[in-house]
């Protein structure tokens, strides 16, 4: 079903020229979203995909936040992960950490692919060239999950969905759509994976970014665009000098700062201890409200 095949020199060769190209566009851009859609349609060239999407995580739902290539109607249809009551009320988890998310992709961001199966990667990816003959060979009890299988009922036969992981986090997710088998082999969805850490790091410096600026735009001090390194997390001020998060909310907003431990670096620095939750990270990275799903057609 997932067979991999050999890299040629030229592969690899566009492999490093798209990295470069993501990172460019991802770190030198004062518009995150409009670098983000850049570099979704480059991927989407890349794997010579359909169609491709991006969700990221908002008020507990992952959400399709940009997509390209995709049918109004598939996107309205798909557009939210969250398993709902009979009342429309999202469902939380058995554990109390977040709501039940449905489908595959909700596999994927909760981290609870399992590499045995064929259609998972080490990496948390999930990838098909053929949805039709997974769900005739597959259980869903192998897939972990009930599964809508509304990509295979669009005859969409290739799909894959590559986790976008940040600081032991999961922000949301990249899917590929293709009607025809066959597009993938598991070294593209290697690098796939590289690809999304990137995304993720810059997604991560940009919700921190807007996070700080809602933060001192409330005390009245701040009407200009921040500068933050999706790495480091470090601010550019005017005259192009980085400082550190601390310091520039000292200097320029005359703001006293404490330190404590995030829930992310806690599971990070001391895991034994188990000083957070997974439902105390869910609340660490939350995005903008995403473009709205499209409206229905007047018939």
């Amino acid at each position: 079903m997932n067979a991999p095949s050999a890299q040629t020199t030229e592969q690899l060769r566009e492999c490093q020229q798209l990295t470069r190209q993501v990172c460019a566009e991802l770190g030198n851009s004062q518009d995150f979203i409009s670098a983000l859609k850049t570099v979704l349609k480059a991927l989407k060239n890349f794997a010579a995909c359909e169609a491709a999407a991006i969700r990221l995580r908002h008020d507990g739902d992952y959400p399709c936040y940009l997509w390209d290539g995709f049918p109004d109607a598939f996107i309205k249809q798909e557009y939210s992960l969250l398993r709902c009551d009979s009342a429309g009320n999202p469902i939380p988890e058995l554990d109390g950490k977040g709501f039940e998310l449905e489908c595959m992709c909700g596999i994927i961001i909760r981290g609870r692919a399992k590499p045995a199966c064929a259609f998972f990667t080490p990496g948390g990816s999930f990838w098909t060239n053929s949805t039709t003959d997974l769900m005739a060979t597959s259980t869903e009890q192998d897939r972990q999950v009930w599964t809508r299988d509304y990509c295979n009922a669009c005859g969409y036969e290739s799909v894959a969905l590559v986790p976008l992981k940040a600081r032991n986090q999961t922000l949301g997710l990249l899917q590929l759509n293709d009607h025809h088998r066959d597009r993938f082999a598991f070294e593209l969805i290697e690098h796939l994976e590289l690809l999304a850490a990137q995304i993720a790091l810059a997604a991560w410096g940009e919700a921190l970014n807007a996070r700080l600026q809602q933060t001192v735009m409330m005390n009245g001090k701040l009407h200009r665009l921040l500068s933050v390194c999706s790495h480091c997390h470090r601010i550019k001020n005017s005259h192009g000098r980085w400082h550190s998060f601390e310091s520039y909310l000292t200097s320029h907003v005359k703001m006293r700062v404490s330190h404590g431990l995030c829930p992310v670096c806690a599971k990070e620095r001391y895991p034994d201890l188990h000083l957070a939750t997974n439902n105390d990270l869910d609340q660490v990275v939350d995005f903008p409200s995403p473009e709205a799903p499209p409206p229905d057609k007047p018939k």
